[in-house]
């Protein structure tokens, strides 16, 4: 009997309107876990380097782990596809649609081809089909849901959907589930496909190999995240705060990216004091979550913008209000509720609009180019117009609806000094300049930027840790956030150990503490539901493992060290009103310490052999044997 994952592969062929159920290959499940681990495997094996990104051969999966649908796993999903970039596009998202999937009798499911008119797929349990979907395509994520929800009669049915900005292929669309949002630009190749949208419903369950175990490893770590008792600091803050809790200490420090990050704090900066004062309605929290701030319904109470209303599941998207010179909440919720029923992602408008911005008070474009758009920072109306414009692709909306790095090169002028992208895709909120781990952890991303591949981003407080764990880096040179040493090991460590927390999987945010150093824990809540008595070094040898083969599938594609860059102003300028320098060498230091550690080429960033091999990855050495 299988425990912990239901087994099944739906692999859905949208051009000949066929759906096939696979068994999940048992080798899978031991050497990936699941989620974003075996999502890997099947882009690696079926997606490759001759496969465009458009074209009908690039696949759109859905994967979630044995602990979906237990009250760890959190309702996390990953969805993964080939990037418009060429890199993995990859995400997770939160909620009750892969719990569902999963009741459904359904891990994985795999879209291939494209649909010639617009259609979404209904699935309860084992019932599948293709439905007509041309009077959906055109309304946003909210409208979408509402009227599945109703000509299905199921109120309770789950679905991820595209917006507008899906259909129309903006660079970086997400894919939508009740506020949650997941892979940066796998909601345009969601909208390249035609697929508007994924409905589910369920009504079994998840089968848990010792069920008395795992209650009392559930209970050991809720212990852990009590808001009266837990060790880590962060643990109450965060869950009654949110990410919004750090506004004013980034502001304070330097870290905020205002003004497209050519200053580090910003005069009335957003506070999350005022956030939660003025615009809280009550808290949401997701599938199972323990904390009460995991997401929190807000509303607009007066003034321009009275009556916008949304659910914060993304707190960090406050922090990049100081990109465009935002200080209005009004505003900034706008702009979210804009991006969510859009289906847009909120650091691409944010960023490509600052970096406009940046490049209009310059007099690098002009009103001419803007559609006589006034684009000066703080400019508050220029950018909910401009955030409309992008997912329609209208005007000047249609050159940013490509993301800051290709705007830059079709204006050119030298704007492609102010870009802040990493790989092409734009950052989020984490000050590489002020945190040197940032500015290593982002640079080796095989994703573009995303700090949930290494969340949460520092180490717990020294003195709450046990003096007998052995430890996998030095906490206290860890904490040293201007200094490279350790920092390596610390990235090596966060990357592979939260590559096997997202493929169980569960959520990082709750990752704090000794539950983010100390794997044991999660070791025996996966033992306890699959029942397949892992052992704690082949733990988190698939971590290493799923990182080594998202390395490999990005220089199979043309990646290498070059690429494992930050934006030029982190490397050669300072925070002037910080005193804070440039990060300079220090980033090739530190991926010097980084590659050697992995066992990778230091001019390539290329996996070696005897590593792939140590990892039992041979069958990605031919590929990559002849690469420079």
């Amino acid at each position: 009997m299988l425990y912990g994952w239901k087994g099944k592969i739906l692999r859905v062929d949208l051009a000949d309107r066929k759906i096939v159920e696979e068994d999940l290959p048992d080798e899978w499940r031991k050497k990936y876990i699941g989620c974003r681990g075996i999502n890997d495997t099947i882009l690696y094996k079926e997606v490759g380097p001759d496969v465009d990104p458009f074209s009908p051969e690039n696949k759109l999966i859905f994967g979630t782990g044995p602990l979906d649908g237990t009250p760890i796993g959190l309702g996390r999903v990953s969805v993964q596809t080939k990037h418009p970039n060429r890199y993995i596009g990859e995400g997770g998202f939160g909620g009750y649609w892969g719990p569902e999937l999963k009741f459904a009798g359904y891990d994985f499911i795999v879209i291939e081809k494209k649909s010639d008119e617009p259609v979404y797929l209904y699935i309860n349990d084992n019932e599948v089909d293709f439905r007509d979907a041309k009077h959906l395509w055109g309304k946003d994520t909210r409208e979408t849901t509402k009227i599945i929800k109703n000509e299905t009669g199921i109120p309770d049915i789950q679905v991820a959907c595209i917006g507008q900005a899906g259909e129309n292929l903006v660079a970086r669309a997400k894919v939508m589930h009740d506020n949650h949002a997941g892979g940066r630009g796998c909601g345009t190749i969601m909208g390249d496909k035609k697929l508007k949208a994924i409905a589910v419903r369920g009504s079994g369950g998840v089968k848990i190999s010792d069920p008395t175990e795992y209650l009392r490893i559930y209970r050991e770590i809720k212990k852990m995240l009590d808001l009266r008792k837990a060790n880590d600091m962060f643990v109450p803050a965060w869950s009654f705060m949110s990410a919004n809790l750090m506004l004013q200490g980034f502001n304070e420090l330097g870290w905020l990216m205002a003004y497209n990050a050519q200053r580090g704090s910003l005069e009335n900066a957003l506070t999350g004091e005022e956030y939660l004062q003025k615009y809280v309605v009550k808290p949401k929290t997701g599938f199972c979550c323990p904390f009460p701030a995991c997401g929190r319904r807000f509303e607009v109470k007066e003034g321009k913008y009275a009556g916008v209303t949304g659910d914060e599941r993304e707190g960090g998207f406050a922090y990049a209000a100081a990109v465009v010179g935002l200080t209005s909440w009004d505003v900034l919720l706008k702009v979210r509720n804009l991006c969510d029923r859009y289906g847009l992602d909120e650091f691409q408008v944010l960023y490509t609009i600052g970096w406009a911005m940046e490049c209009y008070e310059r007099g690098i474009i002009t009103e001419k180019d803007t559609d006589g758009i006034d684009l000066r920072f703080g400019n508050e109306d220029a950018i909910v117009k401009m955030t409309k414009k992008i997912a329609f692709r209208e005007g000047f909306g249609d050159i940013l609806a490509k993301g800051s790095h290709e705007a830059a090169k079709i204006m050119g002028k030298g704007s492609e000094r102010y870009v802040l992208a990493i790989k092409g895709q734009e950052l989020e909120v984490m000050p590489e300049r002020g945190v040197y781990q940032f500015a290593l952890c982002l640079a080796v991303s095989e994703n573009g930027p995303d700090h949930t591949r290494w969340y949460p981003p520092y180490p717990p407080n020294p003195k709450a840790i046990p003096k007998d764990m052995p430890l996998p880096y030095d906490p206290y040179k860890a904490f040293k956030v201007r200094d490279v040493d350790d920092k390596g090991r610390l990235a090596k460590w966060l990357y592979d150990s939260r590559a096997v927390l997202e493929s169980l999987p569960t959520c990082v945010f709750i990752v704090r503490g000794i539950l983010g150093i100390d794997m044991s824990l999660w070791l025996d809540i996966y033992n306890a539901v699959t029942g397949i008595n892992c052992k704690p070094d082949e733990f988190i040898k698939i971590g290493e493992r799923i990182v080594n083969l998202e390395r490999a599938y990005i220089v199979r594609e043309g990646f290498r060290r070059k690429d494992d860059a930050v934006p030029r102003r982190m490397l050669e300028e300072p925070i002037v009103d910080r005193h804070i320098p440039p990060i300079g060498k220090n980033l090739d230091l530190m991926l010097d310490d980084y590659y050697t550690l992995r066992g990778w080429d230091l001019n390539s960033a290329i996996p070696k052999e005897e590593k792939l091999h140590e990892l039992d990855l041979d069958f990605v050495i031919d590929d990559l044997k002849n690469l420079k």
